[in-house]
């Protein structure tokens, strides 16, 4: 008996082991210590926090040098589409001027270089389309200001298709494109025609590309950029002189005149009061007591404490000595194909929900908390997010009434095309929900 008994306690003690190597985690270090056992130290375990989803009507996808091109089913948010536009330039020499050699056209081809990002499944084969504009790329002001939304006719007629594996080690993809149009280039800069000897009679001539892809082989967004640094069409041909000498002629793009077309069709229940290209702020109990943060829609998680000045009435003089929001992700956010984003941002916003300020680490002015993930690989079910928001807390219960303070739950890849990151919040009706820890100093 006395052996088993000492069996069982081994037993319990490497469970305990498992479970607690079982989470990854960065250490917090949240500043002032304090203790519920402190008579002084009111303890508030699951505070009342509010959030919503906050998307814009449009956000803008220009002067990047991302291209988001793809389409994804998304089960949770619906079906996007990405497609980009590009103004090609006209080299700055003509190699071709002066030559009397013969010339043989050999390949007119894209050159793209993955930056290795999905939204969807990355093992897919992706059917890439290129097709020619109808009219440049121009915005109506001027300013080259390009957005989601944004549209440009194209030809329907493909000037280049092909299936591609961006899953790949491979620094450089290409995509072959229509014959005739490389000899017609090829021709022109032979013959110096009046359409390659200025950038508006180029772009009159070949007005730019529209690269998007099918919604039958493809089922993810991927991103890329030109091959090496703003190059990305490539006109091979051979000279033919005493022998034959490969020759190349490379095009730039214009990055101020290269944009993204993301749309998104919402086929989830939950997402029933979401309108497209409307601004809007979607309290978590209008979706399903959820709150949804996607790059691909711009969307953010809005975080607000509606009863934080109740805690006035506890003492004549009160200080949250310590407060500690506690993000746990839905179990969607990470289910195949999706993960979960490595670091998210807080911001302090306002009724404009523009981004005032960040939640920077403590001691700092210029470090942004990054949400230190931890993540349980045992069982799921202690995965989360923490940020220390302390100061915020205290300086929204010196504002008093007049104060519309929230934070804001962003993402950290720079520019919203560049990439997926993508999450789902509960609400405090749910299970798995968004947590406030107070420990709040009265006397």
């Amino acid at each position: 008996m006395q052996l088993f008994k000492h069996k069982t306690i081994l037993f319990c003690l490497l469970v305990c082991a498992a479970v607690m190597t079982a989470c990854d985690k960065v250490d917090v270090n949240f500043g002032s210590t304090a203790s519920t056992s402190d008579p002084n130290i009111t303890y508030f375990d699951n505070y009342a926090v509010n959030i919503a989803t906050y998307k814009p009507d449009s956000f803008n996808t220009s002067g990047h040098k991302i291209f988001s091109v793809g389409y994804h089913y998304d089960t949770t948010f619906g079906v996007v589409k990405a497609g980009a536009y590009v103004q090609i330039d006209l080299p700055a020499t003509n190699p071709l001027l002066n030559v009397t050699d013969p010339v043989v056209f050999d390949s007119l081809r894209l050159l793209v270089r993955p930056n290795h990002q999905f939204y969807g499944d990355s093992t897919r084969p992706v059917k890439v389309n290129v097709y020619q504009l109808t009219e440049n790329i121009k915005s109506p002001d001027n300013t080259d200001y390009y957005y989601n939304t944004t549209f440009f006719g194209y030809s329907p007629t493909l000037i280049g298709q092909q299936v591609l594996n961006f899953n790949t080690q491979d620094t450089m993809l290409s995509i072959k494109l229509n014959d005739a149009l490389g000899q017609d280039l090829l021709t022109k800069f032979k013959n110096n025609g009046i359409e390659v000897t200025s950038q508006d009679y180029f772009i009159n001539y070949l007005k730019g590309l529209y690269i998007t892809t099918d919604s039958t082989t493809t089922n993810s967004i991927v991103y890329f950029s030109g091959a090496t640094d703003s190059v990305l069409m490539r006109l091979s041909y051979h000279q033919n002189s005493l022998f034959p000498v490969a020759k190349t002629l490379d095009f730039n793009y214009t990055k101020e005149k290269q944009c993204n077309h993301i749309s998104f069709r919402f086929t989830n229940p939950k997402f029933s009061n979401f309108i497209n290209q409307k601004t809007q702020v979607i309290p978590s109990t209008s979706s399903g007591n959820q709150a949804f943060l996607n790059t691909n829609l711009a969307a953010s998680v809005k975080i607000s404490f509606p009863t934080l000045l109740s805690l006035k009435e506890l003492h004549p003089y009160i200080k949250v000595v310590k407060a500690e929001l506690i993000i746990r992700p839905d179990a969607k956010s990470a289910a195949f194909p999706y993960q979960l984003p490595g670091t998210l941002n807080l911001y302090a916003t306002d009724v404009s929900n523009e981004l005032l300020s960040g939640v920077f680490e403590q001691g700092t002015t210029t470090v942004l908390q990054n949400g230190n993930l931890v993540i349980d690989n045992l069982y799921n079910e202690n995965t989360y997010y923490s940020y220390d928001i302390t100061n915020f807390i205290n300086n929204t219960i010196a504002e008093g009434q007049s104060s519309t303070a929230a934070l804001m739950l962003s993402e950290t890849i720079g520019d919203t095309e560049g990439g997926i990151q993508r999450l789902i919040v509960n609400d405090q009706n749910s299970n798995h929900s968004i947590q406030l820890k107070l420990y709040v100093l009265g006397l």
